[in-house]
């Protein structure tokens, strides 16, 4: 069961959970958009029994707190590394789902000595992406940021990422009542919709520094995705797999955008067994961190 935390980290109030029992690879996880880490409820107690886990909303998404100058891939990238050093994990195989995809590959790129691999599944690693017709405008289109933060589409559209969270993103899976609260709460903060579109209109600025450095990564990198993504569409998990030189590509055909969550048995299967080939022959023990709490 997962059990919550907060970390003190650059003045951001970054929530986490996580299992560190030492001895073990360790797999450091964030959130998907409009969801928090609860996204990762349904495999937690099961991955638990492999691996040490640390998961974490990314600043300004979730539970956590961010300011406007964190909206962006490479200052979260950041910040995910500083938490990675609050609690002791040296090393870890980074798990970006949605809006965490940009960050693990920023993250894998510009510290490879901290990713032992990466998996990446149901969001933006290149650019322009192949989005559904609403994220399409509100990535390219500035006057659609801004119009999407203003009443009353703000309310409109804060309803429907709500809708998102809770049925529109999964091909099957039902989230949790206490996942579906929260993510409620997370999609009507209006300060959260409203760093959660700045982070969109970063894609143009940060995608396409990720993409021309696809084809140098050195970490491997598992793709998965769900078959009926309507949001952030397989066409581009088929794009990753062709620029990375050393990666592994699932489509789930049974799962939508939280591909993770309709497909959990399979994801698990293939994740474990990633983790098992690209895993250092000795492995390095995670500390407990000492960072500050509350």
């Amino acid at each position: 069961m997962m059990q919550f935390e907060f970390q003190t980290i650059d003045g951001h109030d970054i929530r986490i959970a996580r299992v560190q029992r030492g001895g073990r690879q360790t797999m450091v996880m964030t959130n998907a958009f409009p969801q928090s880490i609860r996204c990762w409820e349904s495999v937690w107690d099961r991955l638990a029994e492999h691996v040490d886990l640390l998961a974490v909303d990314l600043a300004g998404f979730g539970k956590s707190t961010g300011t406007i100058e964190m909206m962006r891939p490479s200052a979260q990238a950041k910040l995910l590394a500083e938490v990675m050093d609050a609690v002791g994990v040296d090393r870890a195989f980074i798990v970006g789902p949605d809006v965490g995809v940009p960050v693990a590959l920023w993250l894998a790129q510009t510290a490879p000595e901290r990713v032992s691999g990466v998996n990446i599944f149901d969001g933006p690693g290149i650019w322009p992406t192949d989005f559904d017709a609403a994220l399409r405008a509100a990535t390219r289109s500035r006057l659609v940021r801004w119009l999407g933060t203003r009443a009353p589409l703000r309310e409109r559209l804060m309803r429907q990422n709500f809708d998102v969270a809770t049925n529109v993103g999964y091909h099957h899976y039902v989230p949790s009542p206490a996942a579906i609260d929260e993510y409620r709460t997370i999609c009507f903060d209006r300060d959260r919709h409203d760093t959660a579109f700045a982070f969109l209109g970063s894609y143009a600025d940060e995608l396409p520094i990720i993409e021309r450095q696809l084809p140098s990564m050195a970490v491997p990198v598992l793709i998965t995705w769900g078959a009926h993504d309507q949001f952030v569409r397989p066409s581009n998990a088929h794009r990753l797999h062709e620029l990375l030189p050393d990666s592994e590509l699932t489509i789930f055909d049974d799962a939508g955008h939280f591909s993770h969550e309709d497909a959990d048995e399979e994801w698990l299967v293939r994740m474990l067994s990633f983790v098992a080939r690209h895993s250092p022959a000795t492995p390095e023990r995670s500390a407990t961190g000492e960072g500050s709490s509350r």
